[in-house]
């Protein structure tokens, strides 16, 4: 085996002309070496024990095939940078040990990826496998280069998706952006291209009934969308052209007045071409147009428009030829961003998203589309990109090339597609019987063009929008920034324009819309005098959050933000000022509403002439600064009432009751006591109307009624039990130093039902009763309830007919209490009492009785059929 491996090891590299006789050399040595692998002994632990030179042969022949092994894993990881990540184990073999654990996973595996990279190497340079025609997923590496360690794949880079060291590019722009809330945009053309009419003329059609009003009428190319004379090509039925790889595809970055001319130069001579855009809303509040990507069946440009933003109206004379093609996809909002920035028109719009719809695709996006037609796959995180980024990173440049680079071989098949599904529809028309309908106007067109003539259609309205800046809807809160839009879409019915009729104008969601309209506004105006977006000044989820908990100082108002944004850092004392404000005149119109409502008549009426318990009472109107707030608002606390079971105790009262409800109290003197009752209540009507006294029922009996009432009321709510007086006994008994509890019911005689004969006692321990010597009454008392006994009469008897028997004195320090005695012990079963007996019998020490365990109901039932176990 030594001998074989010097032999190979004397070869030089090999070259194109040695390379076959050195396949065949290692072919031989490696035969040689495993067949003599295989004659070795297998005692050679034994010889290597007992020959020293042997065993340090072995060693060295040992390592040298450990490094050999390593050479050939370094170099598995030299052609495949994923080998290492995808390889388990160390990643070298540094004894015996890692060979006989790790052989297969470490030698194997890297060895069969190296020599399928080699036979896949070997098919390409010999020709038998081609790449496809159209690149897919192009410049992978270079993106995987780019990216951070720290981002997950699928998600954008932080500093990607917004670039906030960057400085605002609208403020070195020549027409500055104009924010107000009044002004009106207006086109500002230097020279219409391409025209039929003069520019500012808007001609009516004579067969036309559409009404030139509004915004729509400012369009400067609306006749010439109207009267396009398409080109012929258009309806002509052709084999797709199938565009070129990236690599094979010339691409110019437009940023100077030179390559914008030499692409205009170009453009002028193409019959299609495609286009799109890169649009920025963050830092701004109108937005502004990034780049524009334009591609012909040749060539590819990448148009900086933050550099070239003054001289990109001269493509009017590309965009608004009819002879020319554009071809867009969801051209809704390009067209609006051309028209705002450039004052770019476009005629002769064939939108591919129209084309979808019409063709009735399950789904319409321009990604469906690249992987229906071209097997590409765009990764679409880049849409949330910051395109504002100078200069562009690789692969977001790669992206916005690929939106317009295969969107012409869309455009044709599409084009196909629907000259096909028209010309079957036609035939099955003409088999079934079908007359045709009158929107396809057959006797004006073949019937092959009925669906591109409805995609051309639709295009045209499309490209008929016209931008309108965004008023701000302070009344209705309409439009797409409108505080009544945002709160419908989040759901929050409350803060809507129609809510105030739901839930009424004094409830507490008055304070809450009041707030969300101020802040909302505020947010508006801040974002137009900055020229940033709203959700940079304060993102939406903030606005329900400040409306629902309004802050009370700064505090409050910066601990709900988490991070604090930017320009409420600097403006967040306007802001809490604002919503101060709009708390405060949301409260004061609460209370101007609710002070009609909540005010009653001072009223005394005073009953005289009664007998024992004469009721007098007293309505006045109280006003609780808490409870200017609606019942919402108010704190639990503030909306139960507290009441005394005995005229002796101590009173309380609240300013609203759930039972009573109106915070109006009346005050009721009840034998000099003063008490208080609600003089409106949900339980029996207005204590006013209780009072009167109707005709046919006289003063006594209405009296009577109403304290009754009032007496069960303040009988039943009781606070806590009557603390018990101790007092002691004279010094004429036997032992004066004993202390009794004397029972004493206050006011029992007055409240009527409220206190019974019984009376209620704390509890005492055990160790601490002392035993009472003499009771004053004969009242049997129980502890813990307050309902009495009805006492069990002796049956007469010859010896008390003649008078009453001597009652013995009862000790209330010797009864047994509740709270001292034990839980009695439950009955055992007579199998209990022998398995317990069973156990002490087997051990002397017994840790517990313990139950048995549970039945496993998970196993099966039947089972244990040869009683194996038991």
């Amino acid at each position: 085996m030594l001998e074989s491996s010097a032999s190979v090891g004397g070869y030089a590299a090999p070259t194109t002309a040695s390379f076959n006789d050195y396949n065949a050399a290692l072919q031989t040595a490696a035969l040689k070496a495993t067949k003599n692998a295989a004659q070795l002994p297998a005692d050679i632990p034994f010889h290597r024990s007992v020959d020293r030179a042997f065993a340090k042969d072995l060693d060295a022949a040992s390592a040298r095939v450990l490094a050999l092994a390593n050479r050939l894993l370094g170099l598995v990881s030299t052609t495949d940078t994923n080998a290492a990540a995808k390889r388990k184990g160390k990643a070298r073999l540094e004894n015996e040990d890692d060979v006989v654990d790790s052989f297969h996973a470490m030698v194997v595996d890297p060895m069969d990826q190296l020599l399928e990279r080699a036979d896949i190497c070997l098919d390409e340079f010999l020709g038998r496998s081609k790449p496809p025609a159209i690149a897919v997923n192009p410049a992978q590496p270079t993106v995987q280069k780019s990216r951070k360690a720290n981002v997950p794949p699928g998600r954008l880079d932080p500093a990607l998706q917004h670039a906030s060291s960057l400085a605002k590019p609208q403020l070195s722009f020549r027409r500055r952006p104009d924010n107000g809330n009044t002004s009106m945009w207006q086109p500002t053309l230097k020279h219409k291209f391409n025209a039929q009419v003069p520019l500012g003329y808007n001609l009516r059609d004579e067969d036309s009934e559409e009404e030139l009003s509004g915004p729509s009428a400012l369009h400067p190319y609306r006749y010439e969308i109207r009267h396009i004379p398409y080109p012929a090509h258009m309806f002509a039925s052709t084999p797709p052209v199938p565009p070129r790889s990236f690599d094979a595809t010339p691409f110019t970055w437009v940023s100077t007045p030179a390559a914008f001319d030499a692409m205009l130069d170009k453009l002028r001579g193409a019959q299609e071409i495609a286009i799109d855009l890169e649009h920025h809303s963050y830092r701004t509040f109108a937005g502004f147009v990034c780049l524009m990507q334009i591609s012909t069946r040749e060539e590819d440009w990448v148009v900086d428009t933050l550099a070239l933003r003054e001289e990109l109206e001269s493509l009017n004379e590309v965009f608004t030829d009819p002879r020319i093609v554009k071809v867009l996809h969801g051209a809704e909002s390009d067209i609006v961003w051309l028209q705002q920035d450039f004052n770019l028109y476009i005629v002769n719009l064939f939108d591919t998203y129209h084309a979808s719809k019409v063709l009735d695709f399950p789904r319409h996006s321009l990604a469906t589309l690249l992987e229906m037609y071209c097997d590409f796959t765009a990764d679409k995180k880049y849409q949330l990109a910051d395109w504002r980024i100078r200069p562009l990173p690789a692969e977001m440049l790669a992206y916005a090339r690929s939106d317009t680079h295969f969107l012409l071989y869309i455009y044709d098949n599409l084009r196909n597609a629907l000259l096909d599904r028209g010309q079957s529809q036609s035939r099955s028309q003409s088999r079934s019987g079908t007359p045709p309908s009158s929107s396809q106007h057959q006797d004006q067109m073949p019937a092959a063009h009925v669906l591109v003539r409805d995609v051309l259609a639709r295009s045209e309205e499309t490209a008929l929008r016209v931008y309108e800046k965004e008023i701000y809807d302070t009344a209705e809160g309409s439009g797409p920034g409108g505080w009544d839009t945002l709160a419908k879409k989040w759901n929050k019915i409350t803060l809507t324009a129609g809510a105030e009729a739901q839930t009424g104008a004094g409830s507490v969601y008055a304070v809450h819309r009041a707030v969300y309209r101020c802040v909302h506004a505020w947010r508006d105006r801040v974002a137009r005098e900055e020229d940033e977006s709203t959700r940079y000044v304060l993102p939406n989820h903030y606005l329900f959050v400040l409306a629902e908990k309004p802050p009370a100082d700064m505090a409050g108002l910066l601990s709900i933000f988490h991070p604090v944004p930017a320009v409420i850092r600097r403006r967040s004392k306007e802001l809490l000022d604002a919503i101060r404000d709009a708390v405060k005149e949301a409260l004061g119109a609460l209370k101007a509403k609710t002070a009609p409502e909540a005010a009653q008549p001072e009223a005394s009426v005073t009953e005289g002439g009664a007998q024992d318990g004469d009721v007098q009472m007293g309505v006045a109107a109280t006003a609780d600064p808490a409870s200017s707030c609606s019942g919402p608002a108010q704190s639990a606390s503030s909306l139960t009432g507290l009441w005394a079971h005995a005229l002796g105790a101590p009173k309380a009262s609240a300013a609203a009751s759930a039972l009573l409800g109106n915070p109006v109290l009346a005050k009721v003197e009840v034998k000099g006591t003063a008490m208080f009752a609600a003089a409106s209540s949900a339980l029996f009507g207005d204590a006013s109307r209780v009072v009167a006294r109707p005709s046919g029922m006289p003063d006594s009996t209405n009296k009577m009624r109403f304290r009754e009432v009032v007496a069960r009321i303040h009988g039943a709510l009781v606070i806590a039990p009557s603390v018990p007086r101790l007092t002691s006994t004279g010094s004429s008994a036997p032992d004066a130093d004993k202390v009794v509890v004397k029972e004493e019911a206050e006011g029992a005689a007055d409240a009527g039902p409220a206190v019974a004969d019984g009376v209620e006692l704390p509890f005492v321990p055990a160790a601490q009763r002392g035993k009472a010597e003499t009771v004053e009454d004969d009242s049997i008392v129980v502890v813990g309830q307050r309902r009495t006994r009805k006492r069990k009469r002796a049956p007469k008897t010859a010896k008390n007919e003649d008078g009453p028997e001597p009652v013995e004195a009862f000790d209330y320090g010797t009864v047994s209490n509740i709270l001292d005695e034990e839980a009695e012990p439950e009955a055992e079963d007579a199998g209990a009492k022998k398995r317990k007996k069973k156990q002490g019998a087997l051990a002397g020490y017994q840790y517990g009785d313990f139950p048995a365990p549970p039945v496993a109901r998970a196993q099966p039932r039947s089972g244990n059929q040869t009683r194996t176990f038991r």
